[in-house]
């Protein structure tokens, strides 16, 4: 009678104390940016509201930026399961899967995307191709430019130019005469100072960031494609949150993707404001050169993957 007692007695402390004694998980996520600058900053907001609501429960913890995992290799750190999640663009793991450019296209909003199915038609090329997780992605509505250290009254004038650029850039430096220059990001302000380059290809916000504004002209304008970083989680580490734990991802990336709207504008609106006072003129180009750069983007990636056919309607509903 004893003996049972006591073993119905444990059996009830158990039962009280499992919960108690569950273990909070921490997750290593990298970025492919220093989490203090322009663009790591959304990555660390995320990751703050995520250790916020998920004390006790799930947490995680930003190993480093490119100085502890190089930017090109995050994805492969997060295939492997050496990250749990990483933030980072699409053009870092083209690689592995070429369609995940086509996000740079959209001119939708992300919850639009989830919308759509085109988020969750990412989501699984990327499980297939990547054994990773689209968790959220910011940065759309940023668009990309071409900023020049002279003044220009056509594109033509653009015709021999040399600009840094980068994979993004390609095709339309190429449709324009413009010579690529590929310079590592951090490399760019010594190549402006030696005017060894006319300018540079870079996203709309952060050229204040490393002192190009300073030696930064024009802007040319209307922006093409997409700011687009995604975070990714490895498919593994995904599967074995519990459902509390993977409730604390859900509820963060639905809180962050409903705050960078207005967060969004208002740091596009200091952006344009700030280079507007340091001197960086707009040159108008007028809607075709959007339309040209997107056009020879869209026929490049249905040439490299058949899936694009499907995926673009998601993506471009417009078109």
């Amino acid at each position: 009678m004893k003996i049972k007692l006591l073993t119905g007695s444990l059996t009830v402390a158990i039962a009280i104390a499992g919960p108690a004694l569950a273990e909070e998980r921490t997750l290593r996520a990298g970025i492919f940016v220093p989490p203090q600058t322009t663009y790591g900053e959304p990555f660390q907001m995320f990751v703050d509201r995520l250790n916020e609501i998920g004390e006790g429960v799930l947490q995680a913890r930003i190993v480093g930026g490119p100085e502890a995992v190089p930017a090109t290799e995050l994805a492969n750190a997060v295939t492997t399961g050496v990250l749990d999640m990483a933030a980072l663009p699409p053009s870092y793991y083209k690689g592995q899967m070429v369609e995940a450019d086509a996000q740079s296209l959209t001119q939708l909003s992300v919850p639009e995307q989830r919308a759509s199915g085109a988020y969750a038609a990412l989501n699984e090329i990327a499980q297939e191709k990547m054994n990773a997780t689209y968790i959220t992605t910011y940065g759309d509505g940023v668009p990309f430019h071409i900023f020049l250290t002279k003044d220009i009254e056509s594109l033509e004038d653009l015709d021999g130019m040399r600009l840094r650029g980068q994979t993004t850039y390609n095709l339309i430096f190429d449709e324009l005469g413009i010579i690529s220059t590929p310079i590592p990001a951090p490399e760019i302000f010594t190549a402006l100072e030696r005017k060894t380059v006319d300018g540079y290809g870079w996203a709309l916000w952060g050229i204040g960031d490393m002192g190009w504004m300073d030696m930064t002209t024009v802007r040319v304008d209307p922006g093409f494609y997409n700011v687009i970083i995604n975070v990714l989680m490895n498919q593994e580490t995904y599967a074995s949150l519990t459902d509390e734990q993977r409730t604390v991802v859900d509820e963060t990336s639905a809180w962050f993707e409903t705050m960078m709207v207005d967060w969004g504008l208002k740091r596009t609106e200091g952006e344009l404001a700030a280079q507007e006072a340091g001197g960086v003129r707009s040159y108008d180009a007028g809607p075709e050169l959007r339309e040209t750069a997107t056009s020879l983007y869209w026929q490049d990636l249905m040439r490299l993957s058949p899936k694009i056919e499907s995926l673009r309607p998601l993506l471009a509903p417009e078109d």
